[in-house]
């Protein structure tokens, strides 16, 4: 059989991630994108609050190890990607285009992050899928009880964003107002930007992909084929190799 990788294998680059998070899989897909092996380790819930407060203080995910650099948060992520591996490039050079880059991304992450967030988890027919697989790296003993609170500890961050007080419908018409918002920027354009894909095409992406895992926002996008045909070719450039 195939011999043990050794220590001089292993990649340098150790993700530390929830699976499911859209914002593991916007690093997990710029590490692709830049053609760069890493490592994952699955972080079970409750280990952020103890364990990964030494990597991160705010014991939150992702968290990238690079030998001796530790680095959190998707956006800090991006940008130590970029200025350690710069080719091929997920920022423009041009200042007006980079600042628009930042303007979407931070969409993404703080404003399109609590739809997938609703979809998955402030549904109530979606919930408890969701948390069984968001509570699987859980040790078995402390699983079960993972499971039963994430739904609750969810719809309470909605409910203080102001999503979760919405009334379902007024949220599915805000959600394709973005889908509709997000065709008309991208028009008959390849990419959100500039000639090439960016950080701001990965970003958006994963939060649109990760909520469309509910047949709910699946029905939205699913109206939508010019936002459905930009999102095949994100996947297409962003996926792991075969």
């Amino acid at each position: 059989g195939a011999s043990a990788p050794t220590l001089v294998d292993m990649p340098e680059l150790v993700l530390h991630q929830f699976e499911s998070s859209p914002f593991c899989d916007k690093v997990r897909r710029l590490l692709h994108y830049k053609q760069k092996p890493y490592r994952t380790h699955e972080v079970p819930p409750t280990e952020t609050l103890v364990r990964l407060r030494r990597l991160n203080p705010t014991g939150k995910v992702p968290v990238l190890e690079h030998r001796e650099v530790v680095i959190s948060d998707s956006t800090e992520i991006a940008r130590y990607l970029e200025d350690t591996f710069p080719e091929p490039p997920i920022f423009p050079t041009d200042p007006k285009a980079r600042a628009l880059c930042h303007i979407l991304e931070d969409w993404a992450d703080e404003s399109l992050y609590f739809y997938e967030a609703w979809f998955r988890f402030g549904l109530s027919e979606n919930a408890g899928e969701f948390s069984r697989r968001s509570s699987q790296s859980e040790p078995p003993l402390l699983r079960k009880a993972t499971e039963r609170a994430l739904p609750t500890l969810m719809r309470n961050v909605l409910r203080l964003q102001g999503i979760g007080r919405k009334p379902p419908e007024r949220v599915l018409t805000d959600f394709d107002r973005h889908l509709e918002a997000l065709e008309r920027w991208l028009g008959d354009g390849d990419w959100l930007v500039c000639e090439h894909l960016t950080v701001a095409d990965v970003a958006v992406y994963s939060q649109l992909s990760c909520a469309a895992e509910t047949a709910e926002a699946q029905g939205v996008v699913a109206d939508h084929p010019t936002a459905l045909a930009w999102m095949e070719r994100v996947n297409g450039a962003t996926s792991p190799p075969v």
